[in-house]
């Protein structure tokens, strides 16, 4: 599995707070607001669908958001926003661990009424990471794009996306990019 795969299946982020008001960066089509969102864990059994290796898996982002701008006939929220952040992966049973941090962006780059009170997101992320060792050496790097489908229940208030929920899972259209083999590399490190 590489990560961008793992970052589609969990694309909802708990515990978003607010972190102030809105910030001059990125510069242009603003204005913009940070969005820090704290460290998150939760254990992992058989990891990499490695049998009998328990992780913990945590990880944080501090993002950059611009408002959805509602767009298109049926004014659909378009999002776009910057992010950095990390993910740390423990071995529960040595404390061995690794850490990714990774920056990156992310935008919806077409959103398509369905006609059935649905719509689908295309979203296209471009990112970059390097994974680290306890000790501090490079143990991978990323680079890539990743694109998914999503589809979307708008309740009936397509310009609202407060009350949109994710109806099924992503598709994944597109991962290129130099990434390597994620599980190999953090399974070869602290399983």
């Amino acid at each position: 599995m590489t990560l961008a795969p793992a970052l589609a299946l969990g694309l909802t982020l708990p515990g978003v707070s607010l972190a102030g008001p809105a910030s001059a960066y990125p510069a242009g089509n603003g204005p913009w607001q940070t969005i820090i969102q704290e460290p998150f864990s939760e254990i992992q059994e058989d990891f990499c669908d490695e049998p009998g290796l328990t992780v913990e898996f945590e990880f944080a982002d501090v993002l950059q958001v611009r408002p959805s701008r509602n767009l298109g006939p049926n004014a659909f929220p378009y999002d776009f926003y910057f992010h950095d952040g990390y993910e740390k992966y423990t071995n529960v049973d040595t404390g061995e661990s690794v850490t990714l941090v990774n920056s990156g962006a992310s935008q919806d780059v077409q959103l398509t009424d369905n006609g059935d009170g649905t719509f689908t997101r295309h979203v296209t992320n471009k990112s970059h990471g390097l994974l680290y060792s306890d000790d501090g050496e490079i143990l991978a790097r990323s680079a890539g794009v990743f694109s998914y489908t999503v589809v979307y229940s708008y309740n009936g208030t397509p310009s609202d996306p407060s009350d949109d929920f994710k109806v099924g899972r992503p598709t994944i259209i597109r991962d290129e990019g130099n990434k390597g083999d994620f599980c190999a590399v953090v399974v070869g490190a602290i399983g």
